[in-house]
């Protein structure tokens, strides 16, 4: 992690070196900027040596949705008053951090506690293996689906990744990367041996990589939300084919470099990179799953695609691009009363309507 300054001596009767982290000056005389040179992998250490880096509660976060997504996957009668025991919300805050920083969170989490409180009314009959049917809660292929045709599992889990993930990097700590969030102070979590803007940082972090096992490069392994889907986006495996995976890492081992060489128009600019690759990779899916689901209307595998593009689809709120999100709340939440508006929700979704709101999405995101 070295950072090199671009130094220039100006001799007048005196030698003034000036380094400040600012944008390079076209003036040749002056320097006023600072370079970043990142490290190969995302560690960081103190003057002595010690890591810095920690998210441990995104990563029990993460955890903690990973083992609920797992419940709502098995074919066992649960209440709610159980799967709260499982959430417990108190320590692992996985609904308290659930879109913390939105104007519209009651709204999210009365829709995210809706989800629960289907599932759990429909978990006797996944149980005892009643057959799925319009108006009747059931399996169908080995699917969970409630009365309306909708997956549950695969609702809660796409929801969270903008709710949860993508809100808390885009719209919480990486916003608050300013002077006045104190980046010298090294006790102030005693026993941490980090700066409280180096720890919100690297929380950002968390919401991605929490539960991969190895964060020596940007491939991430164990994932279920947010860090599952980056990982489908090396360039070569025929998702949207820009390497997405590599670009989110680089930038966030870049920005956490700008932060410790205290130059904030580096900084800024990574975020910007970060915000952007990990919301396009949002919306992209999410369109995906519309037009996947589109081709597969009548099968078993239709109601898990239109499952997960709702998911996705309901997380474009949360996505920020240039400052702003893809899509308002009002506009994500016209989408889903779209994909709701029938008698029986998803058994009676068209070919036409999923793939004109894949195109919609299509026509207003520059995917590069």
């Amino acid at each position: 992690m070295k950072t090199k300054k671009l130094l220039k001596v100006v001799l007048l009767s005196t030698v003034i070196i000036l380094s400040s982290c600012k944008k390079d000056s076209p003036t040749p005389l002056v320097v006023d900027g600072c370079t970043v040179e990142a490290p190969a992998t995302y560690a960081f250490t103190d003057d002595g040596g010690v890591n810095t880096v920690a998210y441990d509660g995104q990563a029990a976060r993460l955890a903690t949705g990973k083992t609920v997504y797992e419940v709502l996957n098995a074919n066992i009668a649960i209440d709610r008053l159980a799967l709260d025991v499982i959430v417990d919300d108190a320590n692992s805050k996985l609904f308290g951090k659930t879109a913390e920083n939105s104007d519209n969170r009651s709204v999210v989490i009365d829709d995210l506690n809706g989800i629960l409180n289907t599932y759990c009314a429909n978990s006797a009959a996944y149980e005892l293996g009643t057959e799925a049917s319009e108006g009747t809660a059931g399996l169908k292929d080995g699917f969970q689906l409630d009365a309306n045709g909708w997956e549950a599992d695969q609702q809660f889990a796409k929801m969270l990744i903008g709710s949860l993930c993508l809100e808390q990097v885009n719209y919480d700590y990486l916003t608050k990367m300013g002077e006045e969030t104190d980046n010298i102070d090294r006790d102030y979590s005693v026993p941490s041996v980090y700066t409280k803007r180096e720890h919100y940082y690297d929380e950002a972090f968390g919401y991605v990589y929490g539960l991969d096992n190895n964060d020596l490069d940007a491939e991430i392994l164990n994932g279920l939300l947010l860090g599952k889907y980056l990982n489908k986006h090396d360039g070569i495996d025929g998702k949207s084919g820009i390497d997405y995976r590599q670009r989110a890492y680089d930038a966030f081992k870049m920005g956490r470099q700008a932060l410790v060489d205290n130059c904030p128009d580096e900084l800024d600019r990574q975020i910007s990179i970060i915000n952007s690759s990990l919301s396009k990779v949002v919306a992209w899916h999410a369109q995906d799953y519309l037009a996947v689901a589109a081709s597969a209307i009548g099968t078993a595998e239709f109601h898990h695609d239109v499952s997960e593009a709702w998911g996705f689809v309901y997380s474009l709120q949360f996505t920020k691009v240039n400052g702003a999100p893809l899509f308002s709340h009002s506009e994500v939440m016209s989408m889903i009363s779209t994909l709701e508006a029938g008698t029986n929700g998803a058994w009676d979704l068209d070919a036409t309507t999923l793939n004109n709101m894949a195109e919609t999405i299509n026509s207003e995101v520059d995917f590069n």
